[in-house]
């Protein structure tokens, strides 16, 4: 990319400014000063004066034609050498506009932290090369130095070589005007701890795997492939021999991966296929780990990159070819600004570059697999596993009929049972907890039906705050009943057991087996979660405890049952896409059991063994859930039929929140082509000392939503204080 025209006398550049507000949000423009003219291009991050604030960090995104009237102040400093490519420029700007946010906040979050903020550098170190332009005599120290070097093979660090030799650098430096020796800088590669991987044969694919291979190869620039294929069916044999094509043709490669707990044991994997040519990108790197791989793969030096969501936004030059794995997850969608869903993010980078898509799953989203049937993608299936491996079978327990029975333990006596006779064979369990901290609806015990809300067909979310039961879609509220609505029974409470209580009474049924946890509280510390799984591989441990983290992705041999303690949890959360990702969850965590050559089974405990989500899972039928939500959602127009926008108000002033609320409502009223809900309280609406409520926006045109909300929002009142926090496409409204 050429430079900042360095002949003209002055030189301008147009700044987007970090930290400002989407309605202020525009490039400003600042004087490139002449010693930085051959050196500041579009793309890069700079300092710059801004108000009263002498440094403040932002990113060139033009250069004007003609100069600014009035007077340009300084850019004040080029933060290192990082020039984001005219390709992800073009992709930054296509974040901003569909998810609203600012160009600023997308540089931000796709850049490494340490050029924004310039801490961190390039690590370097001098090395000592020996050589063959000696000029004049030696004296005996300096023969014992070259001694030294030579015996180490000609070549040292400066450092170790003062060291071995016991000499110093100014006599090193008299060498080198000899001729002896040559002294140069060498960049040091902060590489971040990898699992070891060794090199095996590469597997004869499967006949379905073949299909799916050749298809992908033969696939034409920018085309979407969804992979379709059972747990354990060798989705990543696919992706590992697709990869390989793509490098032969001299592209590069990416591969996003759900959630930083999948990257451990899913770059083992690629690092045994391609070695040195990958580089990792997720937020559990230090910021120099991280800062050297995104310059890895920007130079070229690295041709593989792997990651979680935001790697997305790996600067590959030559890309072409991008997987996502598991494409259904929801961790894809990032919680804050920029809110933005990596899949449809890779979706329009493949479109802008020409690369080919694979999105990988057992258990596709409804969103991708109507678009699989509509022709915009391309359906691919694997359905067999490997080996000819048998899917386990899943047995559901009827929690009811345990109550009946008098039976209140949490463990089913059928999960009981089986718990004492596979750990009584030497083999493993794991148990799923498909919750979070604290229960968050209210469950009838008798007949297995939560309280719902009449208008949402969602269950109502309880806050212990004020006893209330509320919807988050259109604001019902009730009081909690003392009877169940449906039967009339008094076995009716709030529901709901965490991994350590869970890991307690597992303790206390079976006293001789090794309990491990695997949660966000045991894996706090970098590295954690490899290091239980590993344990646990090596068969330090008899059973497994976790939330969703152990569902997805693991290949443990010696896992024969698998527990779900209360498929309910995810049943019947307040969200329209409550079952899809309790079918997800519980078709993915079947999954675990019977990888190895010990049969697998499966044990679901639930108070709805008649949902259809739970059928469906039972018997690993995809297409039998599919069929029935995606009548379901046209109904009550939810996505794909419809788009979804949510904004929260925040305020420290309940009154304030409301108000605002209300008047965005109404504004957006004025606009035919969306229908607005709200405002409702937000499912936690009061956090960290502010308010918050909602108001969503369903609408069959989301380009005509946008600007109706941009609108919108200008004409709303604001008072200081008043936040709002704009969701595309949300894929929660927990």
């Amino acid at each position: 990319m050429e430079p900042l025209a360095p002949q003209a006398t002055d030189v301008y550049a147009d700044v987007l400014i970090d930290s400002i507000p989407l309605a202020q949000q525009r490039p400003y423009t600042y004087r490139v000063p002449a010693a930085m003219r051959d050196r500041v291009r579009v793309g890069s991050a700079v300092v710059v004066p801004f108000g009263p604030k002498q440094r403040v960090s932002g990113y060139v995104v033009a250069y004007p034609a003609r100069a600014p009237q009035g007077t340009a102040r300084d850019i004040r400093e080029l933060l290192g050498d990082t020039i984001v490519p005219p390709a992800l420029q073009r992709l930054f700007q296509w974040v901003a506009d569909y998810y609203l946010c600012t160009v600023a906040q997308v540089y931000q979050m796709a850049l490494p932290r340490g050029t924004l903020n310039g801490t961190v550098k390039e690590k370097t170190q001098l090395v000592v090369t020996l050589q063959d332009g000696l000029t004049g005599d030696l004296s005996k120290r300096q023969m014992q130095v070259i001694g030294v070097l030579t015996g180490a093979g000609g070549q040292m660090t400066l450092a170790d070589l003062v060291r071995a030799a016991q000499t110093t650098p100014g006599l090193l430096r008299t060498l080198e005007a000899k001729g002896a020796i040559a002294i140069a800088t060498q960049r040091i590669w902060r590489a971040p701890e990898l699992p070891n991987a060794s090199r095996g044969a590469i597997p004869e694919p499967t006949p379905e795997q073949s299909e799916a291979i050749a298809a992908i190869k033969a696939g034409e620039p920018g085309e979407v492939f969804l992979l379709h294929g059972v747990t354990g069916s060798g989705k990543t044999e696919v992706y590992l021999q697709t990869i390989a094509e793509t490098l032969e043709r001299r592209e590069q490669a990416l591969v996003l991966v759900p959630e930083i707990a999948l990257t451990p044991q899913t770059v083992a994997r690629f690092r045994a296929r391609f070695g040195d040519r990958i580089a990792v990108l997720h937020s559990a790197l230090g910021e120099g780990e991280r800062f050297d791989e995104w310059q890895r793969l920007r130079n070229g030096d690295a041709q593989v990159g792997i990651g979680a969501r935001s790697a997305v936004f790996a600067p590959l030059a030559r890309l072409g070819l991008i997987i996502l794995d598991e494409e259904h997850e929801g961790s894809y969608k990032q919680d804050n600004a920029p809110r933005y869903h990596a899949r449809d993010v890779a979706l329009q980078r493949a479109a802008f570059e020409g690369a080919r898509v694979v999105l990988g799953s057992a258990t596709p989203s409804v969103e991708s697999y109507r678009r699989a049937e509509q022709g915009d993608y391309r359906l691919l299936t694997l359905t067999e596993r490997v080996n000819a491996r048998p899917l386990p079978p899943v047995e559901v327990v009827d929690m009811r009929a345990e109550l009946e029975a008098g039976h209140r333990s949490i463990f089913s006596r059928s999960l009981t049972d089986a718990l004492h006779a596979h750990l009584g064979r030497g083999e493993q369990a794991i148990l799923l907890i498909n919750r979070r901290g604290y229960s968050s609806f209210v469950m009838c015990r008798s007949c297995g039906e939560p309280v719902r809300c009449p208008n949402c067909s969602v269950s109502l979310t309880y806050h212990k705050a004020g006893e209330a039961l509320r919807c988050h879609y259109c604001d019902h509220h009730a009081a909690p009943p003392e009877r169940c609505p449906s039967c009339r029974s008094p076995y009716i409470k709030h529901f709901g057991a965490g991994t350590q209580q869970v890991a307690e009474a597992a303790a206390a049924l079976l006293p001789e087996a090794r309990i491990m946890r695997l949660d966000r509280d045991t894996t706090t510390r970098k590295g954690s979660h490899q290091r239980i799984l590993d344990a646990f591989a090596a068969g330090e441990g008899d059973v497994l405890i976790g939330t969703q983290m152990v569902a997805k992705g693991l290949d443990l041999q010696r896992v024969s049952l698998v527990g779900v303690m209360a498929a309910d949890a995810s049943l019947n959360l307040p969200d329209f896409r409550a079952a899809e990702r309790s079918f997800q969850l519980l078709t993915q965590v079947a999954g675990r059991a019977g990888r190895g050559e010990i049969p697998g089974r499966v044990i679901v405990q639930t108070y709805a063994p008649d949902h259809p989500s739970v059928r469906a899972a039972q018997v690993h039928d995809f297409t039998a859930f599919y069929t029935r939500e995606i009548v379901e959602r046209e109904e009550l127009r939810y996505p794909p039929f419809q788009h979804l926008i949510n904004v929260v108000v925040s305020a420290e002033d309940s009154g304030i929140v409301w108000k605002v609320g209300e008047a965005l409502a109404d504004r957006l009223l004025a606009f035919p082509e969306l229908m607005a809900l709200g405002p409702a309280e937000a499912p936690l609406f009061q956090l960290r000392g502010r308010y918050r409520v909602q108001v969503l926006i369903k609408t069959p045109e989301l380009p005509y939503a946008r600007n109706a909300l941009r609108e919108a929002v200008r004409q709303v009142e604001r008072p200081q204080g008043v936040r709002l926090a704009i969701d595309v496409e949300p894929h929660s409204l927990l």
